[in-house]
Formats: C-alpha cells, sequence, structure tokens
C-alpha cells in the first residue's frame, strides 16, 4: 500500500512516500521544505505528489495539540484538517495526530544502529516508553504496549509548554531572567533551539564571563545562534558557549528523569528531536545522566530505565507512515 508521511513543523515540513504491508515497509522519497514558504500543507502536498501516483493513505504528524482531526501549527499559521486534506488531495483516508505522537508511533521499527545508548538499564518488557525531544520545540508522549502485544497505545502530551521548576539557586535566577524575557518560564523556553540561545543571554547578563568576539562575529553571520552555541560549547573553548550548553544538558538529563516518573517508563526513556544528536558527546558525559537520576527517592527506579538517543531523522514519517496505514486499513 502506497502512503503519504507528512512531518509538519514550524521550521520545515518533511514529506515521504512509504511502501507498507504486512511484512514490509519501505522508503520510496522523501522532500523537505522550509513551512513559512507556503501558505498551507495541501499547496506542499501537491508540490510533492506531482507526477506521483496518488497514495491510499496519508498521515501527518503536526507540531501542535490535535483534536478531531484537526490541528493548529503551534509555531506557524497553519490550520490543518483530516477531512480537508482528504478533498483537497483526493487522497481516500488522512489521520493528523501530533508529532510526537508520530515519533512515538516511529520507535518500534528503529533498527539498533539508528540508536545510540546513554544508558542500558534493566527495562521491564511491556513496560512504558517515554519519548522526549528538543528541537524548534519540545515534545514528550509515551507509548504504551496493547493488552495483545501486537499493537501499541500513545498517550499525547503538551508538557514542552508546563512551567519549569528550578532545582537550585543559579536556575532561580534563570527562572526569573526568563520571565524578564518572555513573560514564562516554560520548559520548552529552555529545552530548544532558542533555549540555548536564552542560556547564552543569561550567562551573558550574570557576567558569568566575556563575549568572545570570535563567537560575536560568528553571531553575525549565522541564521542559527544555538548552533554556534553548541559548535562551541562542544568544542569547550569559549566559556560562555560552555557554560550554556552545560546548564542545557543538565536540564535536558532532569527533564529526562520527569518523563520518565511521569509516566513510570521502565520501558527506557528515548530522546528524540534535532538537538540531541548533534550534542551526542555533551550528552555522554556524566552530568545528563547524573541529571536524570538525581530524583530522591526515586533514584534507585531510574538507575534502572533505559535511555538512547534517536538518531534517525526521519523518526516522526516512519510514524506518521504507521498512522496512515493503520487508519486505512481499519476504516
Amino acid at each position: 500500500m502506497r502512503i503519504l508521511a507528512g512531518d509538519v513543523g514550524g521550521t520545515k515540513t518533511g514529506l515521504a512516500i512509504f511502501e507498507i504491508g504486512p511484512r514490509r515497509r519501505s522508503l520510496i522519497r522523501s522532500e523537505r521544505y522550509p513551512s513559512a514558504a507556503y501558505p498551507g500543507l495541501e499547496e506542499v502536498v501537491e508540490i510533492f505528489l506531482r507526477g506521483e501516483r496518488t497514495p491510499e493513505a496519508a498521515g501527518f504528524g503536526v507540531a501542535g495539540p490535535v483534536r478531531d482531526g484537526a490541528a493548529k501549527v503551534t509555531n506557524l499559521p497553519w490550520k490543518i484538517d483530516e477531512r480537508h486534506l482528504e478533498r483537497a488531495t483526493g487522497i481516500r483516508r488522512v489521520a493528523v495526530l501530533n508529532d510526537f505522537v508520530s515519533n512515538a508511533r516511529g520507535l518500534p521499527y528503529l533498527t539498533p544502529r539508528q540508536v545510540a545508548t546513554l544508558a542500558r538499564g534493566r527495562p521491564e518488557s511491556r513496560g512504558p516508553i517515554g519519548i522526549i525531544g528538543a528541537g524548534t520545540g519540545l515534545g514528550q508522549a509515551c507509548l504504551v504496549q496493547g493488552g495483545d502485544g501486537d499493537h501499541y497505545e500513545v498517550v499525547p502530551s503538551e508538557s514542552g509548554h508546563a512551567d519549569i521548576a528550578p532545582r537550585d539557586a543559579l536556575e532561580d535566577r534563570l527562572v526569573v531572567f526568563l520571565r524578564r524575557q518572555s513573560g514564562r518560564a516554560t520548559r520548552e523556553k529552555v529545552l530548544s533551539g532558542r533555549g540555548l540561545v536564552y542560556l547564552y543571554e543569561f550567562f551573558k547578563a550574570q557576567r558569568a564571563a566575556k563575549e568572545s568576539r570570535q563567537v560575536a562575529q560568528e553571531f553575525e553571520k549565522a541564521d542559527d545562534r544555538a548552533a554556534v552555541i553548541s559548535r562551541f560549547g562542544l568544542a569547550r573553548k569559549d566559556p560562555l558557549c560552555r557554560l550554556a550548553l552545560d546548564l542545557f544538558v543538565s536540564i535536558y538529563g532532569s527533564e529526562a528523569g520527569n518523563c520518565a516518573l511521569m509516566y513510570r517508563a521502565t520501558g527506557g526513556v528515548f530522546l528524540a528531536g534535532g538537538i540531541a544528536p548533534k550534542i551526542l558527546p555533551a550528552l555522554r558525559r556524566p552530568e545528563f545522566m547524573r541529571s536524570f537520576r538525581n530524583k530522591p527517592p526515586m533514584d534507585g527506579l531510574l538507575a534502572t530505565i533505559p535511555v538512547r538517543v534517536v538518531l534517525e531523522p526521519g523518526l516522526g514519517l516512519i510514524g506518521a507512515a504507521d498512522a496512515g496505514y493503520r487508519a486505512s486499513v481499519t476504516a
């Protein structure tokens, strides 16, 4: 069966064609588009499908809450609706789901080469699986195995927009800084690309170190300041970038631990999103797992939970294709 899959984000929209059957799953073609360059998803799909045979079904993971088959993209003025997409594209069955629901749906199809292990743990064979991921925003969900053992159910979340809890005096000051900058101190305000920039500006305002001329010059040339900060932070040569990246990693570890506790994710926790693979050397340092487990009296439970980084950039497309396929065969 030919399935169109989409991963719709505030920055980019990825589209792919999969051939899916009961025992096979093949990627045929994929493209990425700058989301803000188009008035809506329908126009992107039309361009992608030119010259293609109309797929039997489609699944779209959307960065925003989904209700009754409809969604508003959080960081983009797009409204996406299953029935409207079916009429506009001629595709018989369309499924719209939250982007981290589609990421979670993709987890069972990953191979060992598509993940990096931070902690092996001692997983429960049918325990819940948590997924959390920083990128343009912060997503989170939970994967629960069904009673028959042959399928999974996904518990969605918008926890990236929940308030962040400071752990010490430094983070107390960070929360005050974030409130002054943007009104609310949320998890996404720290654990995202712009979060790295906020952390850099926070340490600069705290006069923790002077801004180097080299980094300032790189900022002037770069479209993505977060990429500059992570690059210099990983090299450990610039004090402000190092401080920003180290605190980012520590808070990321703590929030991944919170994800594990919220869902009792004894099947493991996966870090998805675009940032984790890029800063993998920093995540491998002791601070990430120390922050993950430092939650007494639950530190013993957290020590048993596997933690892995998803290296596969098309995870959301894999899960969206699975959702489109299942919607079609159960219609």
